[in-house]
């Protein structure tokens, strides 16, 4: 299945996660922003061994280069089956101004990465942050500090979202998902 992000949408991609309803597996997944158009951009621990649990590290922006070399399983759908990694995502519209503002939030983020830390610093509440800042999420809510929390919360705050999951790989202009 085509899965496009539109040009004044953003959102969400929570890996392991195997549907809405569904947990993620890999001690609680992992999730990326999805920028307007639909390229996936990530917030991630800097350690020395990659896949290392972390507790508090040097944080780092993944682009879609170091997700194709580091993560594969998060943007190519065969690579994705054999590590059993399906994807969920959570896109909701937002307009020009908002979208161009996500990812102006992001080249922020990337030049200073925040500490990255399990609680209070972790890649659903980077992201949050992000979605906040641009009106995507309300502000007076918690964080949330998984990647099902952020989906959940996400979907809360916009019943508008679209939903989709599967085995994705990214062509560099739509999803497909398997």
């Amino acid at each position: 299945m085509e899965f496009r992000v539109g040009p004044e949408e953003i959102g969400i991609a929570c890996r392991y996660k195997a549907g809405p309803a569904m947990k993620s597996t890999d001690e609680g997944g992992h999730a990326d922003a999805i920028l307007p158009g639909g390229e996936p951009l990530g917030y991630y621990a800097r350690t020395k061994h990659d896949r290392r649990l972390a507790i508090i590290a040097p944080g780092m922006v993944r682009d879609l280069a170091a997700l194709t070399r580091d993560r594969p399983e998060y943007v190519n759908a065969d690579k994705a089956r054999a590590r059993r990694c399906p994807t969920t995502f959570c896109i909701v519209p937002v307009g020009a101004e908002a979208a161009v503002a996500f990812r102006e939030a992001w080249v922020w983020i990337a030049a200073r990465p925040p500490l990255f830390m399990a609680i209070g610093g972790n890649c659903a509440q980077v992201i949050s942050g992000a979605l906040i800042e641009v009106g995507a999420m309300p502000a007076g809510w918690p964080r949330p500090g998984s990647p099902d929390g952020l989906f959940r919360a996400l979907h809360r705050a916009r019943p508008d979202a679209r939903i989709a999951t599967g085995f994705a790989s990214w062509t560099g202009a739509h999803w497909d998902l398997s």
